[in-house]
């Protein structure tokens, strides 16, 4: 089938590609007419502007910008990875940053973007800004980039194209799946619910798990601290020296993961606790050992993060998008191993 072309929405819309184009670029500068009939004869066809043909600002590079929290993470290499699957379509670029969880950095990776004259950030949201009081800094700082922004994998309500996960779901379906293994008493190891979004959606649906399951919150089995390795590590080894109860343990990251393992395997009690982590541990899949985990396609979520991005620059005007994405519970283990 022959690719639709700008050509091909001129002809059909009885305008020159002049006009096409400033549809693409500056569709303020069209008369309200002209541009809502070609934006409809676009959707209509399917069209969507290659990098080229957009050309959506002269002064603007080829270049998308992605903003998150930890490079060395797996899951965010993955994200990266069905981004890049996209852009390259696109004949984008990727250029990408962390802001390590903190504001500051943050704030410093968005001005790095404006500088560099993207032509559109994919924007993982560095605390709970919310909370922190911060909205309207932040969003004034994501308008003083002037392209196009989608704020992925956190949900902190901006005012902007969406895309993330239903970790409260999750989380809330992994606790009713150990329950119903026997376990009564649960551990919980978690990022900062005050500082992260993530973290305190994770907490509620440890909450609303337990309620459901009629089992009341041991809040010694509840910590909450940084979504790092060092910290689950620490955490585990406490917890192992301090309470007797506990047979089953939720880690709120892979980085979590990672920290609740090392504790175990050097306790030499690697098979006394039920685990299920949020997100995958890659070198468990390589040492071909059985684990149960919440799976979230980061992958999935960053080709249509990268769609949703492609669109809203092509579209500036269409309505926001808010797309809340369904994990996975993956169940590894054999029944018989996961019960105590």
């Amino acid at each position: 089938m022959k690719n639709v072309t700008i050509s091909d929405i001129a002809q059909r819309a009885g305008v020159s590609k002049t006009t096409v184009s400033r549809v693409l670029n500056s569709p303020e500068k069209v008369e309200e007419g002209t541009r809502k009939k070609i934006e409809q004869i676009m959707k209509a066809a399917h069209y969507t502007p290659s990098a080229t043909a957009r050309n959506l600002s002269k002064q603007a590079s080829s270049t998308v910008g992605v903003i998150v929290p930890e490079l060395n993470n797996a899951f965010y290499g993955d994200l990266f990875m069905g981004i890049e699957e996209i852009l390259n379509k696109n004949n984008l670029s990727l250029l990408y940053c962390s802001n390590e969880d903190k504001v500051k950095k943050d704030f410093e990776a968005l001005d790095m973007m404006k500088t560099q004259r993207v032509k559109g950030v994919l924007y993982v949201p560095a605390m709970n800004y919310p909370a922190a009081g911060l909205m309207g800094k932040l969003q004034k700082k994501l308008e003083s980039l002037g392209c196009p922004a989608i704020c992925i994998d956190r949900d902190i309500r901006l005012h902007m194209d969406t895309i993330h996960f239903n970790d409260k779901k999750a989380v809330e379906t992994a606790v009713l799946s150990l329950v119903e293994a026997g376990h009564r008493d649960i551990a919980f190891i978690n990022g900062n619910e005050k500082k992260n979004i993530l973290a305190a959606e994770r907490y509620e649906g440890y909450r609303e798990g337990l309620r459901k399951a009629g089992l009341p919150e041991n809040e010694r089995l509840v910590y909450q601290g940084e979504f790092q390795k060092s910290y689950a590590y620490l955490a585990m080894k406490e917890l192992m020296e301090k309470e007797r109860s506990f047979t089953a343990v939720i880690t709120g990251n892979n980085s979590l993961g990672k920290g609740y393992l090392q504790a175990v395997y050097e306790a030499e009690k690697a098979d006394a606790y039920a685990h299920i982590g949020v997100d995958r541990i890659e070198m468990l899949d390589l040492l071909r050992i059985p684990n149960d985990y919440i799976l979230r396609d980061s992958y999935e979520m960053g080709k249509q993060a990268a769609e949703m991005l492609i669109s809203r620059i092509a579209f500036p005007e269409k309505k926001i998008q808010n797309i809340l994405l369904e994990p996975s519970l993956v169940l590894e283990s054999s029944e018989r191993d996961r019960k105590r």
